[in-house]
């Protein structure tokens, strides 16, 4: 009896649309600077394959090895995308998946950072399933196709992608967690309570005012009473 195959787990009908469109790209892109040191590779094989017949040079390991290079770079060099409607297509198709399906399943730096309690279970099912996997694969075929000699080195990286829970330069404590961190002021509490006095209007400053207000009416009432005994003192007189 034949084995039935399960089908094919698919994050979105955007991936699917993407996959189709990519039906020419290799599974794995060949990366630039692979690409550049195979290049150069064929280029000094061609030229011992070439070179003058009183140079003692091993031609047929040099034209197999070549041959070798050359289908290597036909199979899984990115070829870029010509036509403009499609590549039209391909670009709106890795925006969208890259925004609806990608990014929602990726866990946050802080939960990456800390392993607090459910993260583990949470990026099997997430950003590690298959369907996920899945995604993420043909987003990068979709980005080589593209731009097939882009050299930035985080190009199809997707930590940079990846969302922080908190707001820039804030505290990540987190007491459930495996590595909960140590406590620390969030940007805004920096801004209200920088390294010596407060700027905001605290209890304390509130309390200080108000003291300082009722010495100066004890103070005046000081000052009256002693004008009002030294009349009292001269009419006595």
């Amino acid at each position: 009896m034949a084995e039935v195959k399960k089908p094919k787990l698919v994050a979105s009908p955007e991936v699917a649309q993407l996959q189709q469109l990519l039906h020419d790209q290799p599974h794995n892109p060949m990366r630039p600077n692979v690409m550049e040191y195979h290049k150069e590779e064929l280029t000094r094989l061609k030229e011992v394959i070439n070179a003058p017949a009183y140079i003692n040079a091993n031609r047929g390991f040099a034209a197999q090895k070549a041959k070798r290079i050359e289908k290597m770079l036909d199979e899984q060099a990115p070829k870029a995308i010509e036509e403009p409607l499609r590549r039209d297509a391909v670009e709106k198709l890795t925006k969208g998946v890259l925004e609806n399906v990608i990014k929602p399943a990726m866990l946050t730096h802080e939960e990456m950072r800390r392993n607090p309690v459910g993260a583990v279970d949470g990026f099997l099912r997430r950003e590690n399933s298959a369907p996920v996997k899945d995604a993420i694969l043909t987003w990068k075929r979709a980005m080589r196709a593209l731009d097939p000699e882009n050299q930035d080195v985080d190009y199809t990286n997707m930590e940079k992608f990846r969302r922080s829970s908190t707001p820039e330069g804030a505290a990540t404590f987190m007491s459930n967690a495996q590595i909960p961190g140590n406590f620390a002021m969030t940007a805004q509490a920096k801004a209200n309570w920088p390294l010596g006095e407060a700027t905001s209007d605290t209890v304390m400053k509130q309390l200080a005012r108000s003291e300082a207000a009722q010495r100066a009416v004890k103070a005046r009432w000081a000052k009256r009473d002693a004008k009002l005994a030294a009349k009292a003192a001269k009419a006595q007189s």
